[in-house]
């Protein structure tokens, strides 16, 4: 009886901790050079985690701000990330056009991924 119960209490252990790992939210856009893949919060209102993929790999960027554009024509949010070089980029993320549009600090590298289907 014992085991019972603790295979019981063990399986739903299981489908909660399954249940909160998949809270979050995964958006990849691609473009020609590289992927960035943005984290959100649980209920979508934040991104948490930024990543970009370079010859297969993701890397972490570290997000550094965001400017809220929600009250624009185009709504959406840019957030400033930080490589592990000390590069700056700005993701100008537009909610409506399903894309994100990289810049580089120095504004001489601009790029313009769309998001991936589900």
């Amino acid at each position: 009886m014992k085991k019972v119960i603790f295979s019981l209490l063990f399986v739903s252990f299981m489908l909660l901790s399954s249940s909160n790992l998949f809270a979050q939210q995964y958006f990849v856009y691609d473009g020609k050079t590289f992927n960035v893949m943005l984290t959100c919060n649980n209920d979508n209102t934040k991104v948490t985690k930024v990543s970009f993929s370079y010859n297969g790999q993701w890397q972490q960027f570290k997000v550094l701000g965001v400017t809220d554009l929600e009250s624009s024509s185009e709504g959406g949010f840019i957030y400033e990330v930080l490589d592990g070089k000390g590069n700056k980029f700005y993701i100008d993320y537009y909610r409506d056009t399903n894309k994100i549009i990289v810049t580089n600090e120095a504004g001489d590298g601009r790029w313009e991924l769309f998001k991936r289907e589900d």
